[in-house]
């Protein structure tokens, strides 16, 4: 079971989730949730935890037991707070989240040394490319952060900070997401392919809930055991 615990982030208190392993191999996670929040990759953290990760689970600011005002420009900071709140504990931290919060792992993996590169699942490539693609997300979004601003679609534009990434990445994505089109990890992947490697996962939707997800899952704590 994880341990329940507080990180502050600037004015913000975020509530985390930590799997410690048995026996550590001095590599951490930090996972962080997409725009509905929720926690549907549990079952690859307590994998990872079991493969010797130490994995922080952090709810954004503004989400569940989280305290501040729900911001998206601030998602990477917040990353970053968790990342650092793992020093002393592990010597190297991935950044890693699903759809928004994998937007963001990229995003962050780039902005931070204290990232060693991220693991992205079912992430859009630009909040204007999204709000194009999918009719709901904008009515979703501004309930959650109010009307979106310049300083959202800056923090969320991945496809043009990523430019500067040199550190290993992993995108995972379904051919059949109805929230995040698999041509925006597609796009992602083209423009990241001297350092990152794509897993389709055929017939996948969003949340990989309607396939086999055992087989992505050892994908992924396979790909990054192999970063070593």
């Amino acid at each position: 079971m994880p341990i329940s615990f507080y990180v502050k982030s600037s004015d913000a208190l975020l509530h985390c989730a930590m799997w410690t392993p048995a026996k550590s191999r001095n590599e951490g996670v930090v996972f962080c949730h997409g725009w509905g929040g929720g926690t549907p990759y549990d079952d690859l953290l307590s994998m990872l935890a079991g493969q010797g990760y130490t994995v922080l689970r952090f709810e954004q600011r503004g989400y569940g037991s989280s305290g501040g005002h729900a911001d998206l420009s601030l998602w990477p900071v917040d990353m970053a707070a968790c990342a650092a709140a793992m020093t002393g504990i592990v010597d190297k931290v991935w950044a890693m989240g699903q759809s928004t919060g994998g937007t963001m792992a990229l995003v962050a993996a780039t902005l931070y040394n204290c990232f060693a590169g991220a693991v992205s699942i079912a992430p859009f490539c630009s909040l204007t490319r999204i709000l194009e693609d999918n009719p709901n997300a904008r009515a979703i979004l501004e309930a959650r952060f109010g009307p979106l601003q310049e300083k959202h679609f800056h923090a969320a534009n991945a496809l043009e900070i990523v430019e500067s990434l040199q550190k290993p990445v992993l995108i995972v994505q379904g051919t059949a997401d109805g929230s995040v089109p698999y041509e925006h990890g597609k796009l992602l992947y083209q423009k990241l392919q001297s350092v990152a490697q794509h897993r389709t996962v055929e017939d996948g939707n969003h949340h990989l809930s309607n396939v086999d997800r055992a087989p992505v899952l050892r994908d992924i704590v396979s790909w990054l055991d192999a970063q070593r």
